[in-house]
């Protein structure tokens, strides 16, 4: 990390989040137009912002070399800006602006370590500078010329007959090497208003594009009110990049006065005003200098470092905990008193816990779209390198999630969509041999099921083949029974396995195989899971399944034994008792309940999960009829404790080579007595039985 000037430490992370959001947006601009393959007005009026934008904040934060960087971008599009009709080779211009911008995001990645320097971008300049030339011509004005066409004597127009005394002016000179000698200003404002009341600046408008040449061109001018003007000027001299600091004084006004030029014109009430907020911007907690009253702007967007808003969560869920302790602690039995009031007040405090848990999780939720842009990158340069032109579509991309899974997301979309790319569509040549009309395409899919977020990865290139990937897995060793009975989602799945692929030859993106069971892996470290299925010369289809919600479910917790086991509601469509006469046993043992018409599997949990059971008569124990997707199953426990909310917790990783998910336990949870709950996972347990047909 290099060395920042005092207080710009603390801006370090809101920097690289905005700086990133910057040069995510621009990658979506550019490949916008390079696809429609024409750059319109708004659009290059967008990037010379960006760049604008990422240069001064760069400046700001001491980061030379990416101002430097974001400088000379700036200045390709001033040209095109400037002149719309220039030409210039548009796949030279697009290389240049992806290396530029994989670099400063390359650069903003470097920031949170120590330890790597700053990149050095001269190499990367030198051929946007050369280009930029190729566009002007050798007829091109120098722009600094122009702008520099020496200071005026005459400083008259600084000091309007009406002027207070009390204002004193300074003149700030920068030296040649300051690329943005109007970030400096900022830093110096900064700094100024914690000794004195800044009321005006010329230029007014530090942020506009012309201020830097006219601050190169005439010096920064500076109006304060202050008790120590000594103070205030030795803090200017020592100013960044400062070569020169003055205190300006009311000139004679017998001398000739000379004419001014348009950049010294003195400001407006309007442009000083501008400037006296923009000082007060930067200098939070300065005395405020009287000034007409204007409407109050309050802000409507903030950004908040997730980790606060973990924190906020965990909070909630321990207040959850504590809630479920206080309402049912058994110390409220043995008090024999009426406890209509307590229950009443219990009532309405698990609305409001239910309305904040609502509140933090609404925060949390970013649409999955964040996630499904960037790959849009990761489709451009494959079919740059691999010209076989892919079209990435979305569905659902507006379906929002919990900002933990986006970014749990990344990685696994990025593999999943360059093995889409490299393994799964075949070359233009291929598709034309195998009689395809219909365009490439790989789409990235996002929606909602039993309580699940289904991210899904589809192709329509040429499929898996079956026998060729069971040959792989047989030579590999990881057949465990006869070829015969392997299904084909069993034998597809083969190639999420680690090192599995079926390409002949390793290329840069590879097959398959290659990264896939790590990804698998990641997944289901947060209790999710991940799906292949394939049709041979139709297409492929890639399935991340993550709980929605990862912490706090509203569950139905029953007594099986000695143990506490959770169902979650969303599962649950109703509980009832059942009657002799319901009750079926078929020949070969299964057991059947019969509920208006409908004929359901009996799953009886101490069975299911092999713990004993104090109830074993149908007609005495509790039944819920449960449902997941398409079918549906009743569970027979002993005894209903209560309806309540838990906080879910994964299972030590020590448990981890034990088939807990696989078995439909999905976490752990404290009920309010103290004891362990365990949650499970009906859409597991219905597919285990047979009761939920797999999709």
């Amino acid at each position: 990390m290099p060395k920042f000037e005092a207080g710009m430490e603390s801006m370090l992370d809101m920097f690289v989040f905005e700086t990133g959001d910057l040069l995510e947006k621009l990658d979506e601009t550019l490949m916008r137009t390079e696809q429609e393959q024409t750059i319109g007005e708004d659009d290059i009026n967008e990037i010379f912002r960006t760049m604008h934008t990422i240069k001064g904040s760069a400046a700001m934060m001491g980061l030379q070399n990416m101002s430097t960087l974001a400088h000379a971008m700036e200045d390709l599009f001033y040209i095109i800006r400037d002149d719309p009709n220039v030409k210039y080779d548009k796949a030279g211009l697009y290389e240049l602006l992806f290396a530029s911008s994989d670099s400063l995001k390359g650069e903003l990645d470097n920031l949170s370590d120590d330890d790597i320097p700053l990149t050095d971008f001269t190499e990367l300049e030198g051929k946007i500078h050369a280009f930029a030339a190729q566009m002007k011509g050798e007829s091109a004005p120098a722009q600094d010329a122009q702008a520099g066409s020496g200071e005026q004597e005459d400083l008259s127009h600084l000091f309007p007959d009406d002027e207070d005394e009390s204002i004193l002016t300074y003149k700030v000179t920068y030296q040649e090497s300051c690329a943005m000698p109007s970030a400096r200003g900022f830093v110096l404002l900064r700094g100024l208003g914690q000794m004195a009341e800044v009321t005006s600046t010329v230029p007014a408008d530090l942020d506009a594009d012309e201020a830097d040449d006219e601050i190169k061109a005439n010096g920064l001018i500076i109006k304060l009110i202050t008790d120590d003007p000594q103070k205030v000027l030795e803090f200017l001299e020592d100013g960044i990049n400062v070569e020169k600091a003055q205190q300006l004084h009311k000139p004679d006004k017998t001398a000739a006065p000379q004419q001014t030029t348009p950049q010294q014109e003195a400001p407006t009430p309007q442009q000083a005003e501008k400037a006296v907020e923009q000082a007060k911007e930067a200098a939070p907690g300065t005395k405020q200098a009287p000034k007409k009253a204007a409407p109050k702007h309050e802000q409507s967007l903030i950004t908040v470092n997730l980790e606060k808003l973990d924190q906020l969560l965990d909070l909630v869920a321990e207040i959850v905990i504590t809630q479920g302790s206080v309402t049912s602690s058994p110390d409220l039995k043995d008090l024999g008193v009426d406890l209509d009031r307590f229950n009443k007040s219990a009532r309405e405090l698990k609305k409001l816990t239910d309305e904040l848990q609502d509140s933090v999780m609404s925060i949390r939720m970013v649409p999955v779209s964040t996630a499904f842009q960037k790959m849009n990158r990761v489709v451009r340069d494959m079919n740059q390198k691999l010209k076989k032109g892919v079209t990435l579509e979305f569905e659902g991309e507006d379906t929002e999630v919990d900002k933990s899974i986006v970014d749990i997301l990344n990685d696994p979309l990025m593999h999943i969509t360059r093995n889409a790319v490299d393994h799964g569509i075949e070359t233009p040549q291929e598709r034309a041999a195998a009689g395809k009309t219909e365009p490439p395409t790989v789409t990235l899919s996002a929606g909602y099921d039993s309580g699940e977020v289904v991210i899904s990865c589809r192709d329509n290139g040429a499929g898996m083949d079956r026998a060729k990937i069971l040959a792989k897995a047989k030579k590999n060793g990881l057949l465990t029974k006869p070829e015969s009975e392997y299904t084909d989602k069993e034998v597809y799945a083969f190639t999420i396995a680690a090192g599995f692929s079926t390409n002949e030859q390793i290329t840069e993106y590879s097959g398959r195989g290659v990264g896939m069971d790590v990804v698998k892996k990641n997944i289901e470290k947060v209790g999710g899971k991940l799906l292949v299925d394939s049709e041979m010369g139709v297409g492929s289809v890639f399935t991340i399944r993550i709980p929605l919600s990862l912490s706090i479910i509203d569950v139905l917790s029953v007594r099986v034994g000695e143990n506490s086991l959770s169902v979650p509601t969303v599962s649950v469509r109703e509980v009832f008792s059942c009657k002799q006469e319901d009750y079926i046993l078929d020949p070969d043992g299964n057991e059947f309940v019969m509920l208006r018409e409908m004929c359901l599997p009996l799953i009886r949990l101490s069975r299911h999960f092999g713990i004993p059971s104090q109830v074993e008569d149908i007609q005495k124990g509790i039944l819920i009829y449960c449902t997941e997707g398409e079918k549906g199953a009743v569970l027979f426990a002993d005894s209903i404790i209560s309806d309540q909310q838990i906080v879910v917790k994964p299972f030590s990783p020590l448990l981890s080579a034990f088939p807990l998910k696989e078995a439909g336990m999905s976490g752990c949870s404290i009920l309010g007595d103290g004891t362990i709950t365990i949650g499970l996972d009906v859409k597991e347990i219905l597919k285990a039985t047979g009761g939920e047909k797999e999709k």
